[in-house]
């Protein structure tokens, strides 16, 4: 799957390794550029889907790349970034050639927010998170902390982003995998019930054989015995 690629055109390195930092665990490819010149010649040449630009840049004010890839019919999608709300007002108009415009201190997940309504991410978004689930299914004590802390999201955009992306919460998708996980080993193992339990997350046995009886319809050992008989 290839991934969104973004740049990042900044005033200086330190502002680059800011905005690309914030990036750093999102599935996206990241591009920089230290001046309005190199980044006009990035996105003319290369296929770039969504560029961050900082309004005062060395060489080419950013909205003066704006208005300047709009000229040359360069269809890249563009942030503007100002400097705490300030922007000549000669340049303001230009404005209208960035998709969305946010002052510094930019806020991390403000900016995210930001990129991720420009960019499509689901397919990525939803395959990193189920590929972290995956992995960490069979702990017991996993919650939602550790998918939160693991991506470096806060709550709320962590909420939003399962909601949007997934269709349904965090505790919802971990007891879809783990009734999966044990479906599986009910069919395929000879392990016990509860060891079966135990392995897919489970706290306890009668949890497990309360929540799987209440999806499948049938207790943990009489799916594993009519399985057996061919009757599902």
């Amino acid at each position: 799957m290839n991934k969104p690629r973004i740049l990042i055109v900044g005033r200086e390195s330190g502002e680059t390794s800011t905005l690309a930092g914030f990036l750093a665990d999102e599935p996206y490819e990241i591009v920089t550029a230290e001046n309005g010149r190199e980044g006009l010649e990035i996105v003319r040449n290369q296929k770039v889907d969504l560029a961050v630009v900082e309004a005062c840049v060395r060489d080419m004010a950013g909205t003066t790349l704006l208005k300047r890839a709009q000229a040359e019919e360069i269809h890249t999608v563009m942030l503007l970034v100002t400097r705490f709300g300030k922007l000549d007002s000669s340049r303001k108009s230009n404005r209208a050639y960035a998709v969305s415009v946010f002052d510094e201190p930019i806020e991390r997940d403000s900016f995210l927010a930001s990129i991720n309504k420009c960019v499509p991410i689901k397919d990525t978004w939803k395959h990193r998170v189920d590929s972290f689930l995956e992995h960490n299914y069979s702990n017991p004590e996993l919650r939602f902390e550790d998918v939160k802390r693991h991506f470096r999201f806060s709550r709320t955009y962590g909420y939003r982003m399962f909601k949007q992306h997934l269709g349904e919460s965090f505790s919802v998708r971990l007891r879809r995998i783990r009734l999966a996980k044990s479906e599986q080993a009910l069919k395929n193992s000879t392990a016990s019930i509860s060891e079966i339990a135990y392995q897919c997350g489970f706290a306890s046995l009668s949890t497990f054989s309360r929540v799987f009886k209440a999806k499948v319809g049938l207790n943990p050992t009489t799916y594993r015995r009519n399985w057996k008989l061919g009757q599902i």
